[in-house]
């Protein structure tokens, strides 16, 4: 795992093999759907970073993708993409961590503009971090209402 540091409750940050997120993607954002749902085509593109918070046990408890890709009017930009922390450990700030480290990244990469589809029960996480949405409320079936957010990296 690329070192990230660890958080002052001994939870690592860092960046991983994709297959290490499957089981929190399916989880938190795809409950009840089959495994191959959390096993994306952008999950192998050379550019991607997948960032993790693991705690003591090792298992993954929160954890994002970022990639390359233009914003939907088309400005070069980041994508941010299956953002998840497990419901025990909300609030304790290892997704907080884990974004803020894998936009360093990006930005260590060239980024200037991280964008995102951010579910509408998230939206407030995501202001917190300096987002600020960017179109109206849509659906994303099956998963369900999002807005587009972006923040400048």
């Amino acid at each position: 795992m690329a070192d990230g540091g660890a958080t002052d409750q001994g939870v690592r940050i860092g960046v991983v093999e994709p297959n290490r997120l499957h089981v929190l993607r399916l989880r938190v954002l795809r409950p009840g759907q089959p495994p191959s749902s959390v096993d994306h085509d952008y999950d192998h593109l050379a550019e991607a970073v997948h960032v993790a918070a693991i705690d003591a046990s090792d298992d993954v408890v929160a954890c994002a993708t970022l990639y390359p890709e233009e914003t939907p009017d088309g400005r070069p930009a980041w994508r941010l993409r299956a953002m998840a922390s497990a419901p025990e450990v909300r609030g304790k700030g290892y997704g907080a961590s884990v974004l803020r480290f894998g936009m360093q990244l990006a930005r260590d990469r060239g980024g200037e503009l991280l964008w995102c589809n951010a579910r509408s029960g998230a939206v407030w996480f995501y202001e917190r971090l300096g987002f600020v949405k960017m179109s109206e409320e849509f659906e994303i079936p099956p998963i369900g209402p999002h807005f587009v957010m972006e923040v400048e990296l």
